[in-house]
Formats: structure tokens, C-alpha cells, sequence
């Protein structure tokens, strides 16, 4: 699971350098360095409702998987783990969403290691 935070860290290290300036209640830009900071602060609160359920899910998934392909297997997590990024709809920075989504597709697709429990080989 640490690819996985690996994954999550990078796509809001992105976040934050991609993502316009958030503004305080004045309507006066942060810095730059200020406005990285915060995003990149607003990924670990972001962490609980994002990254933790996926974890669980994707253990859940490698645990309960019986014998099922891989490509069907990665497809069935990628729509599993998307579940949790639904409440970034209600922000107002669509490149949130769309990079924790394409962070998300990206771990299950070409990151994950499957099979995730290696199979026994029931010989005797």
C-alpha cells in the first residue's frame, strides 16, 4: 500500500503545482509557496476521506479475488476506488477532481500489483 500513498502524495504534489492560486477572504492571492502549502495540506486532511477507503478497498479486493483475470480484476478496483473521490464534485476546482480521478486510474492500471495475494499451488 505504500505505492499506493506514493501515488496519492504525487497527485497532490500535482494539485498543487497545476491548480491556480487559492485566494484568502479579500480576494488577494496566496503566494505561490503559500498556495502550494495549502493544497498540499488540504491532500492530507483529504488522505481520511480519499486514500484510507481506497486502501480498504483495494485490500479488500485483493483478498476477496477468485480467480478472476487481471485486466477484469484491475477494471473492477478502478471502478471501486473511484467511489470515494465523489465529494471533490462539490469543490470549485474541477482539476482537483480530474487529477486524484486520473491519479486513481493510474495506480489501479499501471501500478498495482496483481495477482495481490500470490496463489498456492494446491500440488500434492
Amino acid at each position: 500500500m505504500l505505492l499506493y500513498l506514493l501515488v496519492y502524495a504525487l497527485a497532490w504534489v500535482a494539485i498543487g503545482l497545476v491548480v491556480p492560486r487559492e485566494t484568502t477572504s479579500f480576494s488577494e492571492q496566496l503566494s505561490s509557496w503559500d498556495s502550494f502549502l495549502s493544497y498540499l495540506d488540504t491532500g492530507k486532511y483529504c488522505c481520511v476521506l480519499i486514500g484510507l477507503p481506497s486502501i480498504l478497498i483495494i485490500v479488500l479486493a485483493g483478498l476477496s479475488r477468485h480467480e478472476m483475470e487481471s485486466p477484469m480484476f484491475r477494471a473492477m478496483v478502478t471502478a471501486l476506488i473511484l467511489l470515494p473521490t465523489w465529494f471533490l464534485l462539490f469543490g470549485n476546482i474541477v482539476e482537483e477532481l480530474l487529477l486524484q480521478v486520473a491519479a486513481q486510474v493510474v495506480f489501479t492500471t499501471l501500478v498495482m500489483p496483481v495477482p495481490m495475494v500470490p496463489r498456492r499451488d494446491s500440488e500434492t
